[in-house]
């Protein structure tokens, strides 16, 4: 989600879930995957032509400064952990009380 190769938090699990997702060459199929920074995440070869993926792509107006994305080869990966005053921590509390 945060790459911008999803529109919303559960489009990107779906695509996850589905197996378009790689991270560091290797198919992931686990939503809560835990990414390091250093890893790269890319689109499946064969779901590099996914319409969802393509719109979002175009879509997207940017990425935060702890990622890194080239839209072209649809790949980014993690810099660095996100900093704290980098994260809205009212929206973190939100989005996990949608949960329960």
């Amino acid at each position: 989600y945060r790459l911008g190769l999803a529109t919303t938090r559960r489009q990107a699990r779906q695509f996850v879930n589905h197996g378009h997702i790689l991270v560091d060459g290797k198919r992931v199929d686990i939503p809560s995957y835990c990414v390091t920074p250093g890893q790269v995440i890319s689109v499946r070869e064969k779901s590099l032509k996914v319409r969802a993926i393509l719109e979002a792509v175009e879509a997207t107006l940017g990425c935060p400064a702890f990622v890194s994305f080239n839209a072209k080869k649809l790949e980014g990966s993690l810099i660095r952990l996100p900093e704290r005053d980098e994260i809205n921590e009212a929206l973190v509390v939100e989005f996990y009380n949608k949960m329960l």
